[in-house]
């Protein structure tokens, strides 16, 4: 899978604040190999799907640059395909990025809880998991067109939930203006999208997850509601 990478939400010509000039960076994430950035970004009339050095996978994502052994690929499920008319090669995550006072907060918890063999990437809130790289053009320009005069929104941490194996924290304060970003967007893509992508937004971090001991993840969540005060600051862009 890919990331679609904004720069911020921050117009680059002008002093108003907006989210218009989507940026890319080549980062590959997956379990096929390494996850490596560039610094070099394109704008979208400039941007050749195909010169992503990414490939597919079902993989989480890697985050650390260091040589990894390549995997055989994953088969993705009927659910997390997306609905176009052939499989796709690349496949995008998009995900809604928010500000380090509450980004760093959450990942902490996420470094604390979740399995470290298993947590390769930080706490993230993930809006699309699958979107299809051979329509690339037409999502790039609905993010556009859906984030021109969108300005950075406060976000914060809301109620504490249990998972089925894990822990997830739902965001509070701004949650309603996150799902209309989503609803929007999905509107847009709704031919596309894989069945996953198709259902209701319940955004939320996952701190802990894969965890088989049910006495394991009962203790995370007493701590975490003893011990974690809560965090808030602003949703600045996608990526």
């Amino acid at each position: 899978m890919h990331w679609i990478y904004p720069r911020n939400w921050h117009y680059t010509t002008t002093k108003r604040h907006t989210i218009i000039g989507m940026l890319y960076s080549q980062v590959l994430s997956g379990r096929q190999g390494t996850a490596a950035s560039s610094p070099a970004a394109a704008k979208p009339s400039q941007m050749d799907p195909s010169s992503l050095p990414a490939t597919y996978s079902t993989g989480a994502v890697q985050t650390t640059t260091g040589q990894n052994p390549v995997r055989p690929k994953r088969k993705p499920k009927d659910e997390h395909r997306p609905r176009t008319l052939s499989d796709e090669e690349h496949v995008y995550v998009l995900t809604l990025s928010t500000t380090p006072s509450l980004h760093d907060a959450v990942t902490a918890l996420r470094e604390r809880h979740f399995p470290a063999h298993l947590n390769r990437t930080p706490a993230h809130l993930t809006m699309f998991h699958a979107l299809p790289g051979s329509h690339l053009a037409s999502i790039v320009a609905a993010i556009e067109e859906e984030c021109h005069f969108l300005i950075p929104f406060r976000l914060a941490t809301g109620s504490l939930f249990r998972m089925r194996r894990g822990v997830g924290i739902n965001v509070g304060q701004g949650s309603r203006l996150a799902r209309l970003l989503h609803e929007g967007l999905q509107r847009r893509w709704a031919d596309v999208l894989s069945d996953q992508d198709r259902q209701a937004w319940r955004p939320h971090w996952t701190i802990q997850n894969k965890v088989n001991d049910a006495a394991v993840v009962e203790e995370t969540m007493r701590e975490v509601e003893l011990g974690f005060q809560g965090a808030e600051g602003l949703a600045q862009g996608l990526r």
